[in-house]
């Protein structure tokens, strides 16, 4: 049980958010804004599997997947 203040979370939650958490912390330390920017993305891209959003990547994936491209 989590105590008064804390969420329980899954594996699959709490992995999710340090890998989050450690992306927001590398962009911090970065001052090269190509990077800050990439870091920031990854972020993005972490929380977004944490909320079920898909991305841009995933539907394409999903899309020429199914198709032949080519023939």
């Amino acid at each position: 049980m989590p105590r008064p203040g804390e969420a329980a979370l899954s594996a699959r939650q709490h992995r999710i958010l340090a890998e989050a958490a450690a992306m927001l912390g590398d962009a911090r330390s970065l001052s090269d804004p190509l990077l800050v920017a990439e870091h920031l993305r990854l972020a993005r891209v972490a929380f977004d599997s944490l909320v079920g959003r898909t991305t841009t990547e995933d539907m394409l994936d999903a899309l020429f997947g199914r198709f032949c491209i080519g023939k």
